[in-house]
């Protein structure tokens, strides 16, 4: 998917996906950053993992003890790219032999606050067969009548969630572990919050106090209270059997761990991290780009140059490149910016006006306070956005270089390539 090559004197980046190709001179190439070989696991990893879990109880088990007559599965929507169909049936199947009668499974997209899942989208989580024999419906965050209130966490946020999930007999949740810009870990309890609570309670648990917290970083679950206090609220909530995949960069499965929600996780996690941190000789330009599904749209598109943050200053220059078919798909992250004239006045009004997808408008303040340059080639997104964001649009792909060398300041600046960034955990090799 991602390639580097090597002739002559030139180096050849080539992203097949997004088909795009840069060549630069190879004195000036650092490489490619990436993850290393996590290689895919065979087709029988996937019934053995929901049918041996790491701890606990078999999934039909659960069910025979409850005696439960329904079930609700949370899976993810299409920006995250989990393969829920390989494992939808096999879950279906174990809750039918626990005593479930297929009709009293309810699937629903943990969605969040992100648009709904199509029905094309819905027939792909769940593979064809299994789309005509189930319900499956998209998680509604805006509508009170379908939420309910459990209470609130430590942290003060109050937990609505999804009623109809919450008053199934049984909760499963399916999803995919990777570093997250201020959760630390995606997946686990993300099923549940943001996946399937309301607007307030994403909000509260996104807000500014908490995304300002030291520890809302990726890679860090322990003192994180972004983390804690979706832990909490998916314990009130409460979830039986947990799925957990972790993807390589081909959005091929590597791992599958099954069981508990916080031992799954926790699994997930630990394989994780053999793979996630990536140490590289400080460039001066970094190439990113997000990948699929994230390049769907800008907001999610943002998330590697995000995970970036700690290791940019003002000597290194980004270039970011995305299709974003959909465009931003975000008019609450694009808010700040045009009622602001500078970065004191955006973070401002984010704090005064907060929406839940303000988030990355914060998340960017961090980087563009360090005087970061952001070149951006995405033939969907208008210059003018892109400018009022404080990056700076390009043309093609060679003007985004052209730009990006520009702004290095450097004759030759030494380059570094690092697709999908937001896969992994960078850290700078200190110079000697």
């Amino acid at each position: 998917m991602y390639q580097l090559s090597i002739e002559n004197n030139t180096a050849c980046y080539t992203d097949d996906m997004e088909n795009i190709t840069i060549k630069i001179p190879k004195d000036q190439c650092l490489g490619i950053a990436d993850t290393g070989p996590m290689v895919p696991v065979e087709e029988t990893a996937f019934v053995r993992s929901v049918l041996y879990p790491i701890k606990g109880k078999r999934l039909k088990d659960i069910a025979l003890e409850r005696k439960a007559k329904s079930a609700c599965i949370l899976v993810s929507d299409a920006t995250r790219k989990v393969p829920t169909a390989k494992v939808a049936g096999i879950l279906v199947q174990e809750l039918c032999d626990g005593g479930v009668p297929i009709s009293g499974i309810l699937f629903i997209v943990a969605i969040g606050v992100h648009r709904d899942a199509t029905e094309e989208e819905m027939r792909e989580m769940l593979g064809e067969n299994l789309f005509s024999k189930v319900c499956i419906e998209n998680h509604t965050p805006f509508s009170q009548d379908n939420l309910i209130t459990l209470g609130s966490t430590s942290f003060g946020t109050p937990v609505e969630v999804n009623k109809r999930a919450y008053e199934c007999d049984l909760h499963i949740s399916v999803g995919k572990v990777e570093p997250h810009e201020f959760a630390g870990f995606s997946g686990g309890r993300k099923s549940v919050l943001p996946g399937i609570s309301s607007e307030k309670t994403i909000e509260n648990n996104h807000s500014t106090t908490m995304l300002y917290s030291e520890k809302a970083v990726p890679g860090i679950l322990e003192g994180n209270p972004i983390h804690m206090d979706m832990v909490e609220t998916a314990e009130m909530f409460r979830i039986d059997f947990t799925v957990s995949f972790v993807l390589n960069a081909e959005n091929k499965t590597a791992a599958i761990f099954s069981g508990p929600m916080l031992e799954s996780h926790q699994a997930a996690v630990e394989y994780l991290m053999q793979y996630c941190s990536i140490c590289f000789e400080k460039p001066d330009i970094i190439v990113v780009t997000p990948g699929s599904p994230l390049n769907i749209d800008f907001y999610q598109s943002l998330k590697p140059l995000i995970a970036l943050t700690d290791v940019l200053d003002s000597t290194i220059t980004v270039a970011l490149y995305c299709e974003c078919k959909e465009g931003i798909n975000s008019t609450d992250m694009l808010r700040p910016f045009y009622n602001s004239t500078n970065l004191d006045e955006m973070i401002d009004y984010v704090i005064k006006n907060y929406k839940i997808q303000m988030d990355h408008a914060l998340l960017l303040s961090k980087i563009f306070k360090k005087n970061v340059n952001v070149v951006v080639y995405s033939p969907n997104i208008e210059d003018k956005d892109l400018k009022r964001m404080n990056m700076f649009p390009s043309s093609n792909i060679a003007d985004m270089m052209n730009q990006a060398i520009k702004k290095s300041g450097k004759e030759k600046p030494r380059i570094l390539f690092y697709p999908q960034t937001q896969k992994s955990l960078p850290k700078i090799i200190p110079s000697m």
